[in-house]
């Protein structure tokens, strides 16, 4: 699915939808977007729903043996060890969100609503000074900021909306196990190289928003950058 509509998607989706149904015109109810492979921001979301004894089950379900289960590297993660088993599930069995809406639905895990979160995700509010979030991040923006990731690269790589073939190319170009510069390199991936393909303008609100859904609080991004707003 093209960047752009899952965008669109997202504007579809009511803010304050109901937990087992939407309004009406939800899209996940239409046909085009249920044939859609999810991206690795959709699995993420997914790796978070479920703990990891439900992923197994739906990653069998949906197709994947228990020895690829098994095999599946363990880092002492849960929700990067779920993203992992979802990613192999969507690369090697070509899952779709119809697959897994009847995964959830089969297994008792939700209904078909529960892909709702995977297009939506967790949105924080910008109606305090709105303005000051709409500006494009300068290099010391980015200074003040790439020590709060700390060890939750991955997350953050895929919450800014970039895929697992863009960590892997970064990360193994790193060599000197420098996490501050590992996580630069990511948002100047972002900034300089992501949103330009993409045609998207790179905001402090994005990484504002990528923060909070790898749980750091948006005061602590303020905090971090309050002099310079």
């Amino acid at each position: 699915m093209a960047l752009n509509d899952i965008h669109i998607i997202k504007s579809w989706i009511s803010g304050n939808q109901e937990e087992d149904g939407c309004e009406p015109g939800c899209p996940v109810t239409n046909e085009e977007f249920l044939k859609e492979l999810p991206s690795d921001l959709h699995l993420r979301r997914l790796s978070l729903m479920y703990s990891s004894n439900d992923v197994r089950e739906l990653a069998i379900y949906l197709g994947l043996s228990a020895t690829d289960v098994n095999v599946t590297v363990d880092t002492g993660d849960q929700t990067l060890w779920n993203f992992e088993v979802f990613r192999r599930c969507r690369d090697s069995k070509a899952v779709t969100f119809k697959e897994i809406a009847k995964a959830i639905e089969d297994n008792e895990k939700g209904n078909m609503h529960s892909l709702c979160k995977l297009v939506k995700g967790d949105f924080i509010g910008f109606e305090r000074e709105p303005e000051k979030w709409d500006v494009v991040p300068t290099e010391e923006h980015l200074d003040r900021l790439v020590p709060l990731v700390g060890k939750q690269s991955i997350q953050f790589l895929i919450e800014l909306g970039m895929d697992f073939h863009t960590w892997e190319r970064i990360s193994h170009k790193q060599n000197e196990r420098d996490l501050v510069r590992l996580n630069k390199d990511i948002l100047e991936e972002w900034s300089n190289k992501f949103c330009r393909m993409h045609s998207l303008k790179p905001t402090l609100r994005t990484i504002a928003q990528s923060f909070s859904n790898i749980g750091k609080n948006v005061k602590i991004v303020e905090n971090a950058l309050l002099d310079l707003f």
